[in-house]
């Protein structure tokens, strides 16, 4: 039998495919303390305390239960987001309209009041906040096939909450930041050794490319930004061969997660250029060279 492949797994969660991912994660001996915690909480319905006040556990198990409608019992999004926007109706003020647009300014509000940070929204077609105590600022000169310039980034530690594929990780995999509309980097600190490429290129570039795209066009739709920045992480990335990673999380069916529809737009390429088999054997300066014509081909 096959060793557990951890990447795959990770693959399958950020395609947010759980049941695919739990059904492989049972076929491993070695992973049952894993499947436990997730029988725990998806299947029986054990939700995670958080080291904060009872009334902000409330909100953050609300978060939990939208995941596990959506990712364990597969509800559809729009329905469980309705769901989850009427449990927090029964717990916050929302005024008038609690399925308007400001629906989770008062979820804001509730964690900003104890001094936390919070950005919510949606990453990848799925609600869950990122929440977090600490911010550090930093200026790095980035270079990018169009240019260099100089980015300011917030540095964020003491998380409470990095979102859903956080959460159905364990904690193993996560958005390791986000450029913001005005054009600030910010990047979980603890995600990264700031020596290495996965800071210096799989964050640093990827993002300050998101923020150079969006200056130009803020209509961007976001697969094509993920599209742009995933073709700089292959061209800039010497000591790494993402196309196995990046295959692995492929899913160019799947319109809503733009990390998974971008993959998947990257790896047919690759395909249809050096075949399917050849993928994870490509020499760095051609994967260099086939992602820098992709890049130049593609417009904002």
């Amino acid at each position: 039998m096959a060793s557990f492949d951890a990447d795959l797994f990770h693959g399958l969660l950020i395609k947010g495919a759980l049941r695919p991912a739990l059904d492989y994660l049972a076929q491993f001996p070695e992973q049952e303390a894993d499947l436990q915690q997730y029988q725990s909480i998806f299947e029986r319905a054990q939700y995670r305390i958080y080291p904060v006040d009872g009334f902000l556990n409330q909100l953050l198990q609300v978060f939990q239960q939208y995941y596990r409608d959506v990712f364990y019992l597969e509800h559809p999004e729009e329905a469980a987001s309705r769901q989850m926007q009427q449990r927090f109706a029964q717990l916050l003020p929302h005024g008038a309209d609690p399925f308007g647009e400001a629906w989770e300014t008062p979820v804001q509000e509730a964690f900003e009041a104890k001094g936390f940070h919070y950005l919510g929204g949606k990453t990848s077609g799925y609600y869950g906040p990122y929440i977090w105590k600490t911010t550090k600022q930093e200026t790095y000169q980035v270079e990018l096939p169009e240019g260099t310039q100089p980015y300011r980034v917030n540095l964020l530690s003491d998380f409470l909450s990095r979102s859903w594929l956080d959460y159905l990780s364990l904690g193993q995999v996560g958005t390791g930041g986000w450029a913001g509309k005005d054009g600030i980097l910010n990047c979980v600190a603890s995600s990264y050794d700031f020596a290495s490429e996965a800071f210096t290129v799989s964050f640093l570039k990827h993002e300050a490319q998101h923020a150079m795209d969006l200056a130009r066009n803020p209509a961007l739709s976001p697969t094509v930004l993920e599209y742009r920045a995933k073709l700089v992480e292959l061209i800039y990335s010497t000591a790494r061969n993402l196309l196995p990673q990046f295959a692995k999380e492929a899913d160019g069916s799947n319109k809503a997660n733009a990390h998974s529809a971008a993959s998947g737009q990257i790896i047919e390429a690759f395909e249809a250029k050096f075949g399917r088999d050849a993928l994870s054997a490509l020499p760095i300066p051609q994967i260099q060279e086939t992602a820098r014509a992709l890049f130049a081909a593609s417009t904002v």
